[in-house]
Order: structure tokens, then sequence, then C-alpha cells
């Protein structure tokens, strides 16, 4: 394997630095790999039915020169260049390139400990189901290795050092939010040196690159994800109480924690004195040109039976990148239009009215108040005593302070009992159920006059146990048909599990003051306990009978379905219409691994008891 040293110098010859204020700036420079002739040609022409293969695969050269790219480029216009046939670009990549993913290599050399919780799980067929699932993450834990590759061959790949674990399928690389899931799945695996691996990565991310960018790949350095560091350090914390780790860990959270509110705040009057300015932050991106990952999508969508000026595809290409960033690629949260039009023929017709910029995501601003909430408190308890800990502790105080308060004003609706995406365009809340409504209850992110009304947080999840009611599967992410992947008919298990785990931390603290346990019930009547239980059963339901229908089996316990070759897949994503079947819709197929879901099925049976595994050859209804 090449040194690290060595394997950053060739990465920073593609990408160019330029110094912002008080954090580094990247941004995608390469000929192949970013915006420019040979990435446009070879998109267009569709020798891959994704987009993302080609921009994965590694470039090679015969003879190494002091800019080997040169090479390819020579190349390229010597078979035609922008003018090359489909044929001739087959060509160019033949003679050119190697297969994506020769640059990463799984690890077969790694011990997974046995659960030490296993013994809760009374069910025989989801304990054997969650052993086998335990084990799986020895299929998705990779390391960069340029070891088979010649010495000038290159590659999109953002290195790192360490080991690190991949959602699966198509992702090849690590991706920024999807990694806090998986995160916990690694610590109840009690994986405790890979799960600060994946947190020493992105440490090295911020350090590098001022922030942490979407996943693993240069093309992601125009947008970052979700920002769940802070989510990932706690989570680290809680299982080792390792305080020189917490003390390292607070140059990288204020390094990260700048890049948001430099580079992606946003000034919001109030509606009713415009006077009154708010600072909250939204996603944003300074992207011109279709993302190179899913290229022929977003030139598809830009250009295709349109009309557009220059700015308005850049704005658009720009919000499209930022629609990404969010995590919810894409989502009716972004869309003015929130129904296809009749005449639609494309899914892509819908992210021509996007608008990601002008909404102010309740999910983003409650990951930041939780991040200024913990640093706060860690700097506190962990930066000492100088005076310097002091400030920043008091400074991060101040904006939790100021967020909330911002957060109470425009996103909570008294009415709804619940907090809404506030629409810079409408100077308006988006009064639309999603699971992003219920990260503040997850996070603590509440005002405390709601605290104080214990009437007012027993409903908070009325709305909630609605979207469960309407569908037999887990929390669906929105009640919008758009045909993208972050809508109806698809529930993401991230937000499943914001939804349980909140319910429980809010259900919990409705009884801190009471000697007895106490169930407080939603407007409908049921407990918040029960509708937490509910969720689980119908997660575990979901991936269980999606990996079984899909060919999983365990030995001695369960047998494998017939006339089914695979080994059995855990979903992306599910429908939330039937039990146990995955998710769909989108720019890219449904992908299987899968990190996330993983990581999410393990909490799920250490937290909850009593499971029963369903038949999944049956109509599965697990009510409420």
């Amino acid at each position: 394997m090449l040194s690290l040293r060595l394997i950053c110098g060739l990465a920073l010859t593609i990408f160019s630095v330029s110094a912002v204020e008080n954090h580094t700036s990247y941004t995608c420079d390469s000929p192949i790999y970013c915006e420019g002739d040979i990435l446009h040609t070879v998109q267009l022409a569709r020798i891959f039915s994704d987009s993302k293969t080609f921009v994965d695969m590694i470039y090679m050269y015969i003879k190494p020169t002091s800019k080997p790219e040169a090479q390819v480029i020579e190349s390229f216009h010597a078979l035609g260049g922008i003018n090359a046939t489909k044929e001739q670009v087959q060509q160019f990549l033949n003679d050119n390139f190697l297969k994506a993913g020769t640059d990463v290599k799984m690890l077969t050399n790694i011990t997974i400990p046995e659960l030490q919780w296993l013994d809760k799980v009374n069910d025989a067929d989801y304990r054997g189901w969650i052993s086998h699932l335990n084990q799986a993450w020895t299929n998705l834990t990779f390391m960069f290795d340029t070891s088979q590759l010649c010495q000038d061959c290159s590659s999109s790949i953002l290195p790192v050092s360490r080991p690190f674990v991949v959602p699966g399928g198509r992702f090849r690389e690590f991706y920024y939010w999807d990694s806090y899931f998986v995160i916990k799945g690694l610590l109840l695996s009690d994986q405790i040196d890979m799960a600060k691996n994946m947190i020493l990565n992105f440490f090295d991310f911020v350090e590098t690159y001022g922030f942490i960018p979407n996943g693993a790949r240069m093309y992601y350095l125009n947008r970052s994800q979700p920002p769940f560091l802070t989510q990932m350090v706690q989570e680290f914390w809680e299982k080792t109480g390792d305080q020189e780790f917490m003390a390292t860990a607070l140059p990288y959270l204020d390094k990260e924690y700048a890049h948001w509110m430099t580079n992606a705040s946003i000034s919001v009057p109030d509606p009713k004195n415009p006077k009154k300015l708010y600072k909250l932050n939204h996603y944003t991106t300074a992207n011109t040109s279709p993302r190179p990952e899913s290229y022929v999508e977003d030139f598809n969508t830009v250009n295709n039976g349109t009309n557009y000026s220059a700015a308005e595809k850049a704005r658009l290409y720009a919000d499209i990148a930022a629609g990404a960033e969010t995590g919810w690629d894409y989502s009716s949260r972004w869309t003015k239009a929130k129904y296809p039009a009749p005449d639609q023929t494309e899914n892509y017709e819908m992210l021509r009215t996007i608008n990601t910029a002008n909404i102010v995501p309740i999910d983003l601003n409650s990951l930041l108040w939780n991040t200024e909430s913990m640093m706060a408190e860690w700097y506190t308890k962990f930066g000492g005593k100088s005076k310097k800990s002091k400030r920043k502790s008091a400074y991060y105080q101040t904006q939790a302070k100021k967020r909330l308060v911002a957060m109470e004003k425009l996103m909570w609706n008294d009415a709804d009992y619940t907090f809404y995406d506030y629409n810079m365009t409408a100077s308006a809340q988006s009064p639309d159920f999603t699971p992003a409504n219920l990260f503040p209850l997850w996070l603590g992110a509440i005002p405390q006059r709601i605290l104080d009304d214990k009437d007012i947080l027993s409903h908070v999840y009325d709305e909630t146990e609605n979207a469960l009611n309407k569908f037999p599967g887990i929390l669906t992410t929105s009640y919008y048909n758009t045909t993208m992947q972050w809508d109806w008919p698809n529930g993401w298990p991230p937000l499943s599990y914001v939804a349980m785990e909140g319910m429980r931390r809010i259900e919990s603290y409705l009884n801190e003051d009471n000697d007895t346990k106490k169930n407080y019930t939603t407007g409908r009547g049921t407990s918040i306990a029960r509708l937490s239980y509910t969720l689980a059963e119908r997660y575990a339901a979901s991936a269980y009978c999606g990996w079984y229908n899909t060919g999983g089996s365990i030995p001695g316990i369960l047998e494998k379905v017939e006339n089914v070759s695979d080994d059995g897949h855990m979903f992306e994503k599910f429908d939330v219409n039937t039990i146990g079947v995955s998710g769909s819709q989108g720019e890219y197929v449904s992908q299987t691994g899968f990190g996330w879901t993983n990581g999410i099925a393990l909490w799920i049976f250490d937290t909850f008891t009593n499971l029963t595994a369903p038949d999944c050859t049956k109509t599965i209804t697990l009510n409420i």
C-alpha cells in the first residue's frame, strides 16, 4: 500500500485549494472526474446505466509523466474528443481506465465479536438473524488501497489512512450521515476501534478540507451532508468514557461548526416584523454544472425540452446539488410542485421546481442546535479551565439560545403541535408532515414553555401516529407521491430511528417527575411508548422479511426460500405499503448492503424486548 503522504500527494494534484477566512475550501478540479469535455462526452454517451460508474473508475497511464492525466486527455482527443462516437468512447475507456472499485479492498482479516446482549433477543429466528447481521459487517468494511495500481494511476477517491464501513451496493466509499448509524451499530457490536477509525477519518477530512464532504470522493467537495459529527462523538463518549478523545475532538467540532456558520447561514425576516432578523442555516452550494456522479440525470433535468437562460441553469444546478447535500435527494420538501404534472414522462421533471436554498430545514437547525448545546457542555467538561474554554462554552450556549428562539418563532406550530421547515419564498412554514419535523424531539431542541406544558408535549406525535395508521410499514417519508425517492411510498431507516428514539426520550421526560410510570397518550389515546414499540416491530419485520424473501437463511433454524439464488439482502429503504418490500423510485435503483439499515436493526433489538419474527410468506399486519 502506498504511504499516506504519497496518497495525499496524488490526490492533491487533482483539485485546487484556496483559503477562505478560517477554513480551507477545496474545489474539484480534475479534467477527468469533474466538469469538462471528458466527463461530458463520456457520461452523455451512456456507456453505463449508472452515471456514478465512470467517476468511480481508475484512470491509468502507460508512461509516467509529470502531469500523467495529459496522456488520458491526449488519448481522448485522438479518439474523437467531444465528437467521439459511442464506440470511440468505449475504446477510450478500455484503453485508459480500470473498473470502479479497484482502489478499495474488502478487509477479510477482521474479527467481529459475538453480541454481548444477544440473549436479550428471545425469538430464535430473530436471534439467528441478528447474529448473522452482526457478522455481515465484514462485507462492508474496506480500506483505501492502491497497491494493485500502476505507479501513476489515480482515482476520484478522497484518501484516508484508516479502514471504514461503506453503505453497500453502488456506494463503495463512506458517506457522512450514513456513518452515524453505522457507528451506532459498530459500537453495539463492540467494534470500538473501527468506530473510532470512522470518526478519526472524518476529523482528517475536517482538518484537510475545512468540512466533511458528502462522501469520500473528490466530486463531493462542493457539498456536505447533514452534520452528524457531534452525534458520532457523543455516541463514542457514551460507550467509552474516553476523556482524552473528547478533548481531541473539540477543535475538529469547532472547525466543522465554523464551516456551517460561514458558508450556510441565512438571515430570515420575522414575517410579522421584517426588520427583525433571525439567523438560521440552510443547504446551499456554489455548484453550476451537473453532479459528476449523476451527470446524465442533472443534464437532462436542466436541458431536455427546456429553454433556460444561463443564470437559470446555474441556479438550478446549485439547488440540485444543495438538494443532494440535504441527504434527502430528492423530496417534495425542496420542490415548489408537490405532485407530478399530468403529462410528466420523467421523474426529473419534478426537480425543475426545486427551491432548496430557500428552504430553512428543521432537521439541519436541530442538528446545529445540538452541536451548540453539546459544545457548551463539552468545553466546560473537557476543555480545561482556561479563559478560552470558558469563552467557547459561553459562546456556544448563547448560539444555542438564539437558535432555539428563532426555531420557536419561525418553525413551531402551536395548532399542529409540531415543527415545520420554513419557506423563504412564501415567508411561511411548509405545513407538511415529514419525519424531519421530529428531529427537534429526538435532539431536545424544544422551547422551555413547551417542555413545561406536558399536555402539549404529549401531542407532538399525533401526526406520526396518523402516518403509521395510514400505511402498514415503517414511517413514510411524506404523503406526496412525487416519483422522487425521499417521498411516499418510501420509508427510510434513519427517519424511523429518529422517530423511535425521539418517542422514547419524550416519554421518559414526561415521566421523569412521576414515582410510578404514567402512560401519556397521543390525541388518539395511544401511549407514546406503544407507538415507538409498534414502529420497532414494523422496522424489524420489514428488514427481516426483505432479507428472508431474497434468500436469507439460518442453518438449523430457518430454511432458505425455494427458487431464490441470492443469500439475503438488507435494503437501503422500504416500501411502506407492504412489509418486507424494498423501496423504489429516484435516480438509481434501490441498493442493498446496507450500513444504516443494519446499524438501526441492531439498536432495535438492543432496545426493545419481546419482538417476534413474523411469517414472511403471509401478509403481515402490525397494528398500533
